[in-house]
């Protein structure tokens, strides 16, 4: 017999409680759906399922509080227009992440691909063993601040075969983190949970050969130029989000205007993608082991369709709901925006040595403008200058001290 359907319960949420879990909930599950594929575990792929489920039953009470509302006539109706632009691109992009995350379902050797150049993405997802005398030990995962304190996110915990995903778990010895940050705060990471071992993505206790033969240089040259379009198809569709978001909340035609210019370019990178993995396929022994790869980057395209959709609200001249950028300003991690001045501890600093504490504060810089040019991506020895203008994703708590950095002045006025 087929089991009972689970009936929706409806649970009454202001608009503002609305948007705010739909935010939190999209910027989990773009953690799980690549830690899903990174280490091929159907667990973590399950738990970004259930979360796209949260965000179908979010979608549904927003428009239900929406109609509710009975706006007034079209000047009310038009000031709600970008909160239902904002929850459907939501909930599309949440469906996209789900796909991402069912390719392990398809492919459970996607991860041998994604693994091939985990360092030279901006922000890798890798794991880290708690050994025995790590300062963690004892303590719950809310407590230790990762990222304001260690500027990295722990997305979840293996504990023997057990996966745990909640906030009030306390971290044991021998167990698995699951950490994405940039490279130099995960080795820092890595240290202070005293495991001494090289970077590994292996979980469990089945070894598995990898199914690309590296030594052939046919197949390793295809595959430098396939990973170099993955990391950037990747890499824009995720920042795509944040600064789509971000143009929502500071009401930017600037910003909105680069995320349309994203998703152009998201449109050419496919297309060429495409092309190269079909060429590519020739020289795999099975070539739907491919479909995986192929079906993340279809994803990557759909995400940034809905992220271009939300900037173009902004492009069309509708203002920002009061109530869409309190929910944004209230979630745990907060966009935010500052020219760096004369006195700026970033000027002349590069992008590594901003990964330092003392600067970083947890803060991940998204994007950088530099007089007419926009920038998303920093190599190591790239150069901060005074008047760069630059957009930041960070935790609320370090927020003040973050700015105090970027531009003290402000600050010393205000004392």
């Amino acid at each position: 017999m087929p089991g009972k359907k689970k009936k929706f319960q409806y649970k009454p949420l202001s608009l503002k409680d609305i948007l705010k879990e739909m935010k939190q909930n999209i910027d989990f599950m773009i953690d799980l759906s690549y830690s899903a594929i990174k280490f091929g575990s159907k667990d973590i792929a399950d738990e970004a399922s259930k979360i796209e489920k949260r965000i179908h039953e979010l979608t549904f009470l927003l428009n239900l509080q929406i109609i509710q509302t009975q706006a007034r006539g079209v000047k009310e109706a038009k000031k709600l227009e970008p909160i239902v632009v904002m929850g459907y691109s939501i909930d599309k992009i949440s469906d996209a992440l789900a796909d991402i995350a069912k390719v392990v379902y398809i492919n459970n050797d996607i991860c041998d691909f994604t693994q091939l150049f985990w360092d030279q993405v901006p922000e890798p997802i890798v794991k880290v063993s708690v050994k025995q005398n790590c300062e963690f030990i004892g303590k719950y995962r809310k407590q230790i601040h990762f990222r304001s304190y260690y500027g990295v996110d722990l997305i979840a915990i293996k504990r023997n075969d057990e996966w745990l995903f909640g906030k009030d778990q306390i971290v044991q010895e021998n167990d698995i983190l699951i950490i994405k940050g940039e490279l130099e705060p995960l080795k820092q990471l890595k240290t202070l949970a005293c495991d001494d071992d090289g970077f590994s993505f292996q979980i469990d206790e089945k070894m598995r050969e990898l199914d690309f033969d590296l030594e052939n240089p046919e197949i390793k040259e295809f595959l430098q130029e396939l990973k170099r379009d993955y990391i950037l198809i990747t890499d824009i569709s995720e920042t795509m989000i944040e600064l789509a978001l971000a143009a929502l909340f500071f009401n930017s035609y600037e910003v909105a205007e680069d995320v349309i210019e994203m998703e152009e370019l998201m449109d050419g990178l496919n297309i060429a993608f495409e092309k190269d993995l079909l060429e590519f396929a020739h020289l795999v022994e099975n070539p739907r082991d491919l479909t995986g790869i192929m079906r993340i980057v279809f994803s990557c395209e759909q995400i940034a369709d809905a992220a271009a959709n939300i900037a173009e609200n902004i492009l069309k001249g509708f203002e920002p709901h009061y109530i869409l950028q309190k929910a944004i300003e209230e979630t745990q991690e907060i966009v935010v925006r500052e020219k760096l001045s004369p006195e700026s501890y970033f000027k002349g600093k590069t992008y590594e040595q901003l990964q330092d504490r003392r600067y970083k504060r947890g803060f991940h810089i998204i994007a950088m403008k530099r007089e007419d040019k926009w920038i998303y991506s920093f190599k190591p020895d790239f150069v901060f200058q005074e008047g760069d203008l630059v957009i930041g994703l960070g935790p609320k708590e370090t927020v003040e001290q973050w700015r105090r950095c970027v531009h003290p002045e402000i600050f010393k006025e205000e004392e």
